[in-house]
C-alpha cells in the first residue's frame, strides 16, 4: 500500500512536469532549498496551523543533510534533472519510520509524508525561516 500512495504521489508530479507547469532546477535553487523552513502539517485544510522546523544544513547535487520534526534525515536525495528539485528522505521516531519527498518551486516546499506503522498520509507546505 505504501508503494502505491508513493508512485500515485510520484505519478500527481510526472504529470505537471509533462505539462511544463514548473519552474526550474537549477543551481541557484539548490543553494536556496538550503536553510530552515517552516513546515505547515495542519491534518486538513480547514484545521489549525500545525508548525514544525525542516532544517537543510548541507546540500550538493544529489544529497542533503538536516532535520525534520527533530529527527535526523536519512537516506537523502535530490534530482535535479527535472525543471523543479525533487527531493526525498526518511526520519524515525524510534518506533516508526517516516517516508518523505516532494519538491521546492517559487520559494516553498511542497512534500507529503508517509508512516506505515502509523498508517498515516500527511501533505505539507513549507516557507523559509529568515
Amino acid at each position: 500500500m505504501k508503494h502505491i500512495i508513493f508512485t500515485l504521489f510520484i505519478a500527481l508530479i510526472t504529470i505537471t512536469e509533462i505539462n511544463g507547469q514548473t519552474s526550474n532546477g537549477s543551481a541557484s535553487e539548490i543553494e536556496t532549498f538550503k536553510g530552515e523552513w517552516t513546515i505547515d502539517l495542519r491534518p486538513s485544510p480547514d484545521a489549525q496551523g500545525y508548525y514544525q522546523k525542516f532544517k537543510v544544513t548541507s546540500v550538493n547535487e544529489k544529497s542533503f543533510t538536516g532535520s525534520f520534526y527533530n529527527s535526523k534525515i536519512r537516506n537523502a536525495q535530490l534530482n535535479t534533472q527535472w525543471r523543479r528539485l525533487y527531493f526525498a528522505f526518511t526520519t524515525s521516531d524510534g518506533k516508526n519510520d517516516y517516508y518523505h519527498s516532494g519538491y521546492f518551486a517559487d520559494g516553498k516546499v511542497y512534500g507529503i509524508s508517509y508512516c506505515p506503522g502509523r498508517k498515516l498520509t500527511a501533505p505539507w507546505t513549507g516557507t523559509q525561516t529568515f
